[in-house]
Parts: C-alpha cells; sequence; structure tokens
C-alpha cells in the first residue's frame, strides 16, 4: 500500500516518506518499504486501550502502559514513537533535519 500511495502522489523516494501507525504491522509495512516507521502510542490499538480507559489508570500505570506500546513498536524497528499526534509536527522537523544529513531510515 505504501508503494501505491507513493506511486499515486508522484513520491520517488522512500526516504522522505514516513509510515505513522498504531500496531505492529504498522510498523513492519513501513520497515519493509523501507519509509520512517513512527508508533503513535497513547489510545492505538497496540496499547489496546481507548483514550478514556487510558485516562481513567493512574498516572504510574499509564507510565507502564506507555513504557511497554514504545518497546513494543521499537522492538519491531520503529523509527520513532510518539505519545500523540501533538508531537508530530516536531518530529517531522527532526526527520526533515535527518534527511537534510542524508540519513536514511534506520540509521539514527
Amino acid at each position: 500500500m505504501i508503494y501505491r500511495n507513493m506511486e499515486a502522489l508522484k513520491l520517488s523516494a522512500s526516504l522522505k516518506v514516513v509510515k505513522m501507525g498504531d500496531t505492529a504491522s504498522d510498523i513492519k509495512e513501513a520497515v519493509n518499504a523501507g519509509v520512517w516507521a513512527m508508533g503513535v502510542v497513547i489510545a492505538s490499538s497496540e496499547m489496546g486501550l481507548s483514550l478514556d480507559e487510558f485516562h481513567d489508570l493512574s498516572e504510574e500505570d499509564q507510565a507502564k502502559v506507555i513504557s511497554q506500546t514504545e518497546e513494543s513498536f521499537l522492538q519491531n524497528a520503529a523509527d520513532f514513537t510518539i505519545k500523540s499526534m501533538i508531537e508530530l509536527p516536531q518530529l517531522i522537523k527532526k526527520i526533515n533535519h535527518l534527511i537534510s544529513e542524508r540519513k536514511r531510515p534506520y540509521d539514527k
């Protein structure tokens, strides 16, 4: 699907593509396509909790499930994780900086 989207958008450089997802399968798809792989943690399918369920947890339990979910994404070769979409603009800036330094996904 990533290649089809790249084709439709007339993109040829996979290093300029970010695949954002909320499951280990999303991360694996990005890795297989050679694009930047990013996992969104809070209320993700990987976490297995709705946003309300997450907010009902104690701070300690929230930190624990965040850590477990981030670790799962990283074990599946995610380049980055973000807790929520509010962090996306800053991460895109970071990725653009890495690209300007001729870094590729998995070079970190």
